[in-house]
């Protein structure tokens, strides 16, 4: 089929209306004392910055603890230890080499290991394609999540994660 040289096509549309959204509310500014500042900070010094997993005595625990050893250690590409840093594999892989529990170096090969729970405990695997954490539970992870980004304790962020105890 061929359409004439002098084909016309006719589109009609009506014009689309935006309202904004109001601006939020701004927040209340709260005036502090130079005595709060320094009791806040003197806790904030004292207070550890999370909890002690190890406590509870289970493998799961011991490898959050472990884990929380590395936060601040190098992404590292193919990494496996904390002298040439940590990839996300490589950082659970090691952990887990600490409590006797062997793993594959891979990602996407670790779904296959331990077996697969429906609610976390920490210290499970938290697998999503492509990447794998350590959780340390209350929704909070241990990773080595990307190059730039050292190994760090923050919350889950991945959708729709399959939870593996490896042990």
């Amino acid at each position: 089929m061929q359409v004439a040289n002098d084909a016309r096509l006719n589109i009609e549309s009506k014009a689309v209306k935006v309202t904004p959204a109001p601006e939020p509310e701004p927040e209340p500014v709260v005036e502090t004392t130079t005595e709060q500042v320094a009791a806040t900070t003197a806790a904030a010094e004292t207070e550890p910055a999370t909890p002690d997993y190890a406590s509870d005595g289970s493998i799961g625990a011991q490898a959050v603890s472990i884990a929380m050893q590395y936060i601040g250690i190098a992404y590292a590409y193919g990494g496996s230890s904390p002298a040439t840093g940590f990839d996300c594999s490589g950082l659970v892989k090691y952990v887990y080499a600490q409590l006797g529990v062997e793993l594959p170096h891979s990602s996407s090969s670790m779904v296959a290991t331990g077996y697969q729970v429906s609610s976390p405990i920490p210290g499970d695997i938290v697998w999503t394609q492509g990447h794998v954490s350590l959780y340390a539970g209350d929704g909070m992870v241990v990773e080595a999540a990307n190059y730039g980004s050292p190994v760090r304790y923050t919350e889950q962020w991945q959708d729709y994660a399959v939870y593996i105890r490896p042990y």
